[in-house]
């Protein structure tokens, strides 16, 4: 399982540099509003106020979106969902987190956390107001701490990507994958592949249904993904499907959110 080491640097860091903080906020992603909490929040955080961003609303399900906002403020943690391509991230933190941060000797200052390709990056370069911190798809890209000032008596410091030293439970990993989270080899991106074709047939079939016509008469999702890679022209010598461009081509256009939201979750699944 891919871990960096970087990692258990990284929560040492935050541990450390918790007492200079008055709030955390937490960057979830929408699509798994659970699996995308996969640190020991309670563990680092608890004594903390915790607010919550749900990144990405763009690429979920809102319907579910709804029960998580309902199950996060049930526990006294501030929800917002929201996609950073929509609006000016500073104007909305100036107007909606600023005042609910609490205050200590006459200074606001916050930690920003989540895992890695979560939307971090982008929330802090779009909160300064210029592209400083590294941004892109490699999973784990931001690994420094650095204090941002967002405004004359409100501070904000910025974190690695942190995750679980070992992640056990399968369907984390999955969904961690789906939701480009987590880096994967081969074997690992065809046990997502076989989760997310199960949870599509039983959420979502119209997916399915947009991504190829008679996919109900396919005997697994090896033989959807070679459909799938004949119809693209994903064909290798031989006239034989490409199974591994089509694959990789039909994950990258789910996480993408190419034929809707998705999101992999609901509280329920969690108790």
């Amino acid at each position: 399982m891919w871990y960096p080491g970087h990692i258990e640097k990284a929560k040492s860091l935050i541990k450390k540099h918790l007492k200079l903080v008055n709030a955390v906020v937490e960057i979830l992603d929408a699509r798994a509003p659970y699996a995308s909490r996969a640190y020991e929040e309670e563990q680092l955080f608890r004594n903390k106020k915790r607010i919550i961003i749900l990144n990405k609303k763009d690429l979920c399900d809102m319907k579910k979106i709804k029960l998580w906002e309902k199950y996060y403020n049930e526990k006294g943690e501030d929800v917002f969902s929201l996609s950073l391509n929509e609006f000016n991230v500073k104007d909305f933190f100036l107007k909606h987190i600023y005042p609910i941060v609490p205050q200590k000797f006459n200074e606001k200052s916050l930690m920003i956390v989540g895992i890695p390709n979560i939307g971090k990056s982008t929330f802090i370069n779009r909160l300064k107001g210029k592209k400083s911190a590294a941004v892109g798809n490699k999973p784990g890209i931001t690994r420094g701490l650095q204090w941002i000032t967002v405004s004359k008596d409100l501070k904000v410091l910025d974190t690695p990507g942190v995750l679980y030293p070992k992640l056990f439970n399968k369907d984390l990993v999955n969904k961690l994958i789906l939701i480009g989270s987590l880096k994967a080899e081969d074997t690992q991106l065809d046990e997502a592949l076989f989760y997310l074709f199960d949870f599509l047939k039983q959420e979502y079939p119209n997916i399915l249904d947009s991504v190829l016509e008679d996919w109900e008469s396919c005997e697994n999702i090896v033989e959807f993904i070679e459909r799938f890679s004949m119809k693209r022209n994903f064909i290798k010598k031989g006239g034989v499907p490409d199974y591994e461009r089509g694959r990789n081509a039909f994950l990258r256009e789910i996480t993408e959110g190419k034929y809707g939201g998705i999101t992999y979750e609901i509280p329920s699944d969690i108790d």
